[in-house]
């Protein structure tokens, strides 16, 4: 089963049992993380209704080659279309938005300040967890922050079947790791989310009361692969239509990745190559919006040896 971090135990148990859950799953689920129930039910209610819209209501906030946020039904993972909508909005992003369900983009707003700060937070066990201070990678993260919250509908049907659009792939979303750092996941208690663990896929079952959250590639690089970014897939609906969001959790994009000198030693050698943040983003983006052939992955700046 995927771990149980309390953020209510002491603060070495936290460290302790969070460093284990990102080397053993990269997922975890935490309990008291401070994300005020009032909101969180708020947010679940304006997706549904946004998301209850007429589609042409939908397609007046769609995203753009030049404006990656708002609207989408067309994102390609692994080069397959997911089943899915999508709504994305970033803090000091020019978000277009709705003009409704009534106070849609002030609870975003809210749920993502309260994401991020959560966000930091597991980030400052993490860093602990790997012998830095708790504070190191603060810096990137605190202002300019390339981080952004995405609702997720998952319909029982196709939402563009019979449209020209590319063909459905069998999933939600197919199996990928995250980019960034850290993901803050709020499911709404209909199990669809899988972890590949040990060769076999495992259902990450929401657990009442908690925020779910993995791994994503940065803090693998910056953790020399002693924390984990997990493939996980979602699969798709066929019984009722499904609800998340998430928010993702990125550096600046001045950000150069590279494990931290805590990971590294005489007898450890660093396993990446520097990373440039805003081009891996760049790159990844890239093939979420289109077929632009394998998308980059941090195999790609592993350090080869003979």
């Amino acid at each position: 089963m995927v771990p149980v971090i309390d953020l209510l135990d002491t603060p070495g148990q936290s460290i302790e049992k969070l460093a284990t859950a990102c080397a053993d799953w990269g997922f975890f689920h935490v309990a008291n993380h401070g994300v005020d129930a009032q909101l969180i039910a708020s947010l679940q209610a304006a997706s549904r209704d946004f998301f209850s819209l007429p589609l042409r209501v939908k397609q007046t906030v769609s995203r753009t080659m030049d404006n990656p946020f708002g609207y989408y039904d067309r994102e390609l993972t692994k080069n397959l279309r997911d089943r899915k909508e999508i709504f994305d909005y970033a803090p000091d992003e020019a978000t277009p938005w709705p003009p409704s369900p009534p106070g849609f983009q002030t609870i975003l707003e809210n749920y993502a300040l309260d994401c991020h700060r959560l966000a930091l937070q597991l980030m400052a066990l993490c860093c602990e967890g790997l012998g830095a201070e708790r504070d190191t990678l603060d810096h990137h993260f605190q202002h300019g922050h390339s981080s952004f919250l995405r609702l997720n509908h998952y319909p029982l049907t196709d939402p563009l079947a019979g449209v020209d659009a590319p063909p459905a792939g069998p999933y939600g979303i197919s199996q990928h790791s995250d980019a960034g750092a850290i993901t803050v996941l709020l499911q709404d208690g209909l199990a669809a989310l899988q972890v590949l663990k040990d060769g076999s896929w495992v259902g990450v079952t929401p657990v009442p009361d908690t925020l779910t959250v993995n791994i994503g590639d940065m803090l693998q690089v910056w953790s020399n692969d002693r924390y984990r970014a997990p493939l996980h897939r979602v699969r798709a609906s066929s019984e009722v239509a499904r609800y998340s969001a998430a928010y993702f959790c990125n550096p600046d994009y001045s950000t150069i990745v590279a494990p931290l000198s805590t990971t590294v030693s005489t007898t450890k050698a660093p396993h990446y190559q520097p990373i440039s943040w805003a081009e891996f983003r760049r790159m990844r983006a890239m093939g979420d919006y289109g077929d632009y052939g394998e998308e980059i992955q941090i195999s790609h700046f592993r350090v080869q040896r003979p």
